[in-house]
């Protein structure tokens, strides 16, 4: 079966054609075929991007419907790592003041002290960098235009995001390239189901 994002882009005229159907045919496919296909798919920020990515002339209300989970799943993953981190150096907290409190220097207690603290050092270094919210935007714009195809490098994207260039690797980078990954994924998941809900149509 061809690319099924290509349908998308047809669902302005009639009659859409898929080739490669049971047996080598070709079904001609309706836009009530093909929207029906696509309200197979669970809705979500898979096929929000299925749709402004590959749909016809997408509205206002569609790319501000895709910004929106784009941060909301930002913002939720930034909640996670900050909360890994408090949760790290409570429990290393309360185990050192306990040893304290208990006199105990054995060399059991001091390895496991070392072992939470390590463990705090590294949910340190997955923190994103803060003011997450006031570059949203610019992130959104990198990660969508990428997925249309842009290829920016990291210099082009520190501009993008009104940051040096250090101060993009350092930090921003992973965040940009951690919302690819999720949006890549998404969106190939959401053209699965779509293209499972077609088979169907045309079986």
């Amino acid at each position: 079966m061809n690319n099924v994002r290509e349908l998308l882009a047809r669902l302005n005229p009639t009659v859409a054609r898929l080739d490669g159907a049971a047996g080598g045919s070709v079904v001609e496919l309706s836009n009530i075929d093909i929207a029906g296909a696509l309200g197979m798919v669970p809705a979500g920020i898979g096929r929000d991007l299925l749709e402004l990515l590959h749909g016809p002339d997408p509205s206002r209300g569609d790319i501000l419907r895709v910004l929106e989970g784009i941060t909301r799943m930002a913002l939720e993953e930034r909640n996670r790592r900050s909360k890994d981190y408090a949760d790290a150096r409570a429990t290393w907290g309360i185990a050192e003041c306990m040893a304290r409190f208990n006199r105990d220097r054995e060399e059991r207690t001091v390895r496991h002290l070392e072992i939470l603290k390590a463990r705090v050092a590294i949910a340190r270094d997955r923190l994103w960098p803060e003011r997450l919210e006031e570059r949203m935007p610019e992130i959104a714009t990198v990660a969508i235009g990428y997925m249309k195809g842009e290829r920016l490098s990291n210099r082009e994207r520190a501009t993008a995001l009104g940051v040096g260039d250090s101060t993009y690797r350092e930090g921003w980078a992973e965040v940009v390239d951690w919302l690819l990954t999720q949006m890549l994924e998404a969106e190939q998941c959401a053209a699965n189901r779509f293209c499972h809900a077609l088979q169907q149509s045309a079986a």
